[in-house]
């Protein structure tokens, strides 16, 4: 099948254009001049000097403040292997410069990565996936020393050329975290099975929609196995205009079977998992880079399917994000009222919406916040300890990470519009 070239990269591609010479050497903190409105804090922003894709949280040196892991280029110029920085949390919403960490096999770049105990030390370890152009990409593992460091990476086939994006859960219920990794060449995703050492398994790929990009995993059936839920660019039409939702459902041996199917929209790109209704059934929300609009001249959504309980979904309702090329979605409960609220990353207009979820799965209008010039990826969590979740979000070519504190309102300390 030949896949429709993304509109996000035709973007990236596009911003790459802007100077980083003006951009600080090594890591900087920055505090942004403007207030708005006198409402709230500007966002406070890490620069590292380099293209970032990808961001996670964890408490890497086990001093029990949330610590931050970002991947990104190994130089400035984008010229080396991708690599793995890290910035520790002081537990007061700041962070120090940590290390710095080869991410993957020589001349690859390191474009996403999460987390996960996969040796059982009580440490989180990473693993990430690296891509390169004319050769099979790969995922690698690093695992945690304790420190705030992390061990040479140990990498393995997904089974296709261009691995995107990484899940973990323990999907054959012997105790060890286990990898999903989405194929977009192979239209698949790949498992990998845990043997709790920190090595893993062969690939087993199972097919899913044309060009699968992001992947969640959850119990969407109820059976108390674990799921896996692919957000498929290109769907089933060879001319990549309609997406898809598919659900492999967990055989609890570390097996699944052959995929579910729903409709989408256009261009699907991340994928969450959560109970937004409070019926104690999972739910989808669905980043939609151009919304309904295939030209992508439209604001990008974030479509919500609810679940029925047996692996089923119901029909998607979109709702309007405050910008273009919506990229990401991420959950958390920002405001206190005891629903999931959905934060999605714009890349073209370089900021995030926040939509906050009502008791029934609607969501009202999003607010939204000034980050960066093309963020890419987000990591939500408690950094300062006041029980307030807070984002961190990762931007491509600003080079650097925007911290946006939670007044435990909903709002966030940052620049709106």
């Amino acid at each position: 099948m030949k896949k429709r070239i993304k509109p996000i990269v035709k973007a990236l591609q596009t911003l790459r254009a802007f100077n980083a010479t003006s951009i600080l050497a090594g890591i900087a903190l920055i505090l942004s001049p403007v207030a708005f409105a006198g409402q709230f804090e500007p966002p406070v922003n890490y620069f590292l000097n380099r293209s970032l894709n990808g961001i996670a949280r964890g408490d890497f040196n086990g001093d029990g403040s949330i610590d931050l892991v970002v991947t990104g280029c190994g130089n400035p110029a984008c010229t080396t292997t991708g690599a793995v920085f890290v910035l520790l949390g002081k537990g007061n919403g700041e962070f120090t410069r940590g290390g710095r960490f080869v991410a993957g096999p020589q001349g690859t770049d390191a474009i996403a990565l999460t987390t996960g105990d996969f040796n059982r030390d009580g440490t989180p370890d990473l693993v990430v996936i690296n891509n390169a152009i004319n050769r099979f990409g790969t995922v690698s593992v690093l695992l945690g020393d304790g420190s705030g460091g992390f061990l040479p990476p140990v990498s393995y086939s997904p089974g296709g050329a261009v691995p995107i994006w990484p899940a973990v859960a323990d999907f054959n219920r012997d105790g060890n975290p286990d990898l999903a990794i989405s194929v977009t060449t192979t239209d698949s995703v790949a498992v990998l099975l845990g043997n709790g050492d920190g090595t893993f398994q062969p690939a087993v790929n199972y097919t899913v929609g044309g060009g699968p990009q992001g992947i969640a995993t959850g119990d969407v059936n109820n059976d108390g196995l674990p799921d896996i839920v692919s957000a498929d660019e290109c769907g089933d039409d060879p001319a990549c205009r309609d997406g898809t939702v598919s659900v492999l459902l967990g055989n609890g041996d570390g097996t699944f079977q052959p995929r579910l199917v729903f409709a989408e929209g256009i261009f699907p790109l991340s994928i969450a998992i959560a109970d937004f209704d409070g019926d104690h059934q999972a739910d989808l929300a669905i980043a939609n880079p151009c919304g309904t609009d295939e030209a992508c001249s439209s604001l990008g959504t974030v479509g919500i399917m609810l679940g029925n309980g047996d692996g089923t979904f119901q029909p998607v309702v979109n709702y309007p994000t405050t910008g273009y090329l919506t990229a990401r979605v991420a959950i958390g409960k920002f405001n206190h009222d005891g629903h999931f609220d959905v934060v999605a990353l714009n890349v073209q207009d370089s900021d995030i919406t926040v939509l906050t979820g009502n008791e029934d799965g609607t969501f009202q209008p999003g607010d939204d916040y000034i980050v960066g010039l093309t963020p890419i990826d987000v990591a939500v969590g408690q950094f300062n300890r006041d029980s307030a979740m807070d984002l961190a979000v990762a931007d491509e070519n600003s080079f650097g990470i925007s911290v946006l504190l939670n007044n435990r309102s909903g709002h966030f300390q940052g620049s709106q519009r």
